[in-house]
């Protein structure tokens, strides 16, 4: 589950960065920001719930956009918009990790056989 773990923590990353770029005053940006973190935050959570295992794959859509966003916000694109699109590229290549990748295969983990 360390693919949810960095995810969480690239959401921790977008909800600071209206203050270390210094827009805090952008109220759109900054609640903006505030609320994809959130999302990106509950959906990597959902995904340690058995039944919503796959919630992190929700994320995508949540990258996309923000990518989105961030390439055509302004033209050329400020560093806040540029972040935004580094962060939706990172969040793509993340969220496609499964659950448990960290985990041996299946077959690893059982005994050998006895053989005559």
């Amino acid at each position: 589950m360390w693919g949810r773990v960095v995810e969480i923590m690239t959401a921790v990353w977008l909800a600071a960065s209206p203050f270390v770029f210094g827009i805090q005053s952008d109220t759109t940006v900054l609640w903006a920001d505030q609320t994809i973190a959130l999302a990106i935050c509950v959906l990597s959570g959902l995904s340690y719930w058995h039944p919503t295992r796959r919630a992190h794959l929700l994320i995508l859509v949540v990258a996309i956009g923000l990518t989105a966003w961030g390439r055509f916000a302004e033209l050329p694109p400020t560093p806040i918009h540029q972040n935004h699109i580094v962060v939706g590229l990172f969040l793509l290549m993340i969220a496609l990790i499964p659950n448990d990748a960290s985990r041996p295969p299946a077959a690893w983990c059982q005994p050998p056989s006895s053989q005559p």
